[in-house]
């Protein structure tokens, strides 16, 4: 390993192969030029000052190339920046290295680049590239008879083809909507093959052909394998020679352009196409193939479309390495206070920016990371799942933030004398304390309170309200009258249906008496039996009128609106009345609270009726065999707290082991108001366990669970 730090050190020459190039102007105003190494067909963004560094480069010597750009320039240069820079471009390898020191490192860096080939398949099986060709002479041949696609007219022809179609679906939305997708036989699969390869090829030639019209080269075309899923790709780097923003922008939104016009003419030919396999195609171009793709290539956090087309907007070339090595440099200052310059200055706006995307990327690759781990690991077989999902989260998660935290403990130690460190290392302890100590002692389930005996009393029909004997919270007997109502009119029916029934009855006693009433016996017999059914009619209804219990038990929710003399309405609530013996709130415990739930502990119940108050109980029984159904109130599907499915027999499954606990409610702490069926949450108090723990014991249980090879 050798490198320039001396002033007077000779430097190596450059490779002769080397290009450097105009590049467009910086936020600053200031030029730049793009060094192209044409062997890796890389490309590097310099500024002034290390342009002309280069171009003396051939005076050899840090000391010399110092002073001469400082005798014939504005800038000041030192021979620390020249070695700066000849470290950069040596480990960049655009140096000619001669030497045998020079050679013993090139040595060196090939055998680190030398990996066993189960080294190299764990780290790139999930992406890698497949060169399929060489496309420049096809481009430069076909680019004559596409050239014509990048004129206005045929712009305008996209447009009004794209709103003709749009306005014929529209005709038939719901036709369109439901088209049948004909994919269900080898002729439909072959259609929907060529309608997919059609569109992802014309993506791929969108940035061909626009990148061959400004001038650049694509020296390969061909198919990455994105965790095993191929995908279609075409290498624009050249893009880096161009100096305009606008031509830029239009190579990277070229793919997305094409798909779109494609959708149009797409959508226009399903209106004029029968039903069959090729309109579902059609179909499939409409409506779903770009959509899908704007989603993926236009996602700003994954270097594809979407991230060229945002660094080229804000003119920030090598936009994620720069966000994140600005971002690790505003962190250190927001944790440690620490006073040193930033990796590069930018304008506040831009800062800002940097450090916003960055945490943006951070989060987004994180949950991409964990959802590749997983389904990994689904994908193969156990054994080899674990492992590949450890290797992923070691390597894209830990490995990084492992990384970070040893640079922290390489920063001079005067870098931490701040009062910022003092307060970073408290929240970390207060954040330490919280993971290790046992506060958290009490668990939650997701409860029912439900009576065995329940009763809404209502008004049976319109009536006077006498007395109302009882009120919230009152006990009551069997047979207890609980509301006294009257009605003059019930009353006036009910004693002329008396009198009728009591004329009646005289008139049978006599008819042997009286020979004229011999004939209509038979009329009278029915007259008085259906006088004497009216009769038995008001009286039940009169017997309706005094309210009594039907059973031992509490009054609650009684009307606070009803006085005694008020006229009421058919249905309108009284009150209720429950038997508080049959009173019982059933809970389901997940599988790491189990332990913790003893039974005779104290528990409280929160309603999920926030104008209930909450109730005190104990834990009277805790099941250890875990719950095989599940009530509707419970179950996920029908709105509930524990994830449940329904079986093939309708019943309801819990997805997750739950274990049932029963509590009893402590009378003393009842609300006044209470329904029949009661869901909420229920408190168990229990011994003090850290959050720690209960995640270990979490992930023991799924390592256990899911090693059963």
């Amino acid at each position: 390993m050798i490198g320039i730090d001396a002033p007077a050190a000779t430097l190596p020459p450059l490779r002769e192969e080397l290009h450097c190039l105009a590049g467009p102007r910086g936020d600053d105003g200031h030029p730049t030029w793009t060094l192209h190494d044409p062997a890796n067909n890389r490309f590097f963004r310099i500024g002034w000052s290390e342009y002309e560094m280069l171009s003396r480069w051939a005076l050899a010597s840090p000391a010399a190339i110092a002073q001469a750009i400082t005798e014939s320039t504005t800038l000041n240069v030192d021979a620390e920046q020249v070695g700066a820079l000849a470290n950069f471009l040596m480990q960049h390898n655009l140096l000619r290295l001669d030497s045998p020191a020079g050679l013993e490192r090139l040595r060196g860096q090939l055998q680190r680049t030398r990996h066993h080939w189960a080294v190299w398949l764990i780290h790139n099986y999930l992406f890698f590239k497949i060169p399929l060709l060489r496309p420049d002479r096809l481009l430069t041949r076909f680019y004559p008879y596409v050239a014509w696609m990048y004129s206005p007219r045929f712009a305008l022809v996209v447009i009004s083809v794209g709103l003709l179609g749009l306005y014929l679906v529209s005709r038939q939305w719901e036709r369109f909507l439901g088209t049948f997708l004909h994919f269900f036989n080898w002729q439909g699969m072959v259609y929907y093959g060529l309608a997919l390869t059609v569109s992802k090829v014309a993506h791929e030639l969108g940035h061909a052909f626009t990148a061959h019209r400004h001038g650049c080269r694509v020296p390969t075309m061909g198919v990455a394998l994105l965790v095993m899923f191929p995908v279609l790709y075409t290498d624009a780097s050249e893009t880096w020679k161009i100096t305009e923003r606008r031509s830029r922008l239009a190579i990277a939104a070229a793919g997305a352009i094409v798909e779109l016009g494609l959708a149009a003419f797409a959508t226009l030919a399903w209106s004029f196409l029968p039903d069959g396999p090729l309109r579902s195609s059609v179909f499939l171009l409409a409506a779903s193939t770009w959509i899908i793709t704007l989603m993926i290539n236009l996602n700003p956090f994954m270097r594809m479309d979407g991230y060229y087309l945002l660094a080229d907007w804000m003119r920030a070339e090598n936009l994620q390495p720069r966000a994140f090595a600005h971002n690790r440099w505003q962190l250190r200052r927001w944790l440690f206070g620490i006073d040193a310059p930033p990796p590069e200055s930018l304008a506040p706006q831009t800062r800002r920016f940097f450090v916003l995307y960055a945490w943006c990327t951070w989060i987004y690759r994180f949950t991409l990371f964990m959802g590749i781990a997983l389904l990994v690991y689904h994908f193969a077989f156990k054994v080899l799942g674990l492992v590949l999902m450890a290797v992923e989260v070691g390597w894209f998660i830990v490995r990084p933030t492992a990384a970070e935290v040893y640079a922290w403990t390489q920063l001079p130690g005067a870098a931490f004398a701040h009062r910022r460190t003092r307060l970073t290392v408290m929240i970390l302890a207060v954040l330490t304390a919280l993971l290790l100590l046992p506060w958290q002692k009490r668990v939650a389930a997701p409860a029912l309170l439900k009576a065995a005996s329940y009763a809404e009393i209502f008004v049976p029909f319109g009536a006077r309200l006498d007395s109302l004997p009882v009120s919230s919270g009152s006990p009551v007997k069997a047979g207890q009258p609980l509301a006294d109502l009257s009605s003059a009119d019930l009353q006036f029916k009910a004693g002329q249906a008396a009198i009728d029934v009591s004329l009646l009855q005289w008139q049978l006693a006599y008819f042997g008496l009286q020979q004229a009433l011999i004939g209509g016996h038979q009329v009278q017999l029915k007259e008085l039996e259906s006088a004497g059914a009216k009769l038995a009619g008001y009286r039940r209804q009169q017997e309706q009128l005094a309210v009594r219990a039907e059973f031992d038990g509490i009054a609650l929710d009684v009307n606070p609106d009803v006085k005694p003399g008020q006229w009421l309405g058919e249905g309108e609530k009284l009150m209720v009345v429950i038997d508080p013996a049959g009173l019982q709130l059933e809970a389901y415990l997940a599988e790491d609270d189990l332990l913790q739930a003893q039974a005779g502990a104290m528990a409280r119940f929160y309603p999920d009726d926030a104008t209930l108050s909450p109730m005190d109980c104990r834990v009277i029984r805790v099941d250890h065999a875990g719950a095989a159904t599940l009530q509707p109130a419970f179950a996920s599907v029908y709105g509930g707290d524990v994830p449940a499915r329904k079986s093939a027999n309708r019943t309801l499954t819990p997805d997750t082991a739950v274990y049932r606990v029963l509590l009893q409610p402590d009378l003393s702490s009842l609300p006044t108001r209470l329904p029949h069926v009661l869901r909420g949450t229920v408190y168990i108090e229990a011994e003090g366990r850290s959050p720690l723990l209960r995640l270990w014991r979490q992930a023991v249980a799924v390592l256990i669970r899911e090693s059963g090879f």
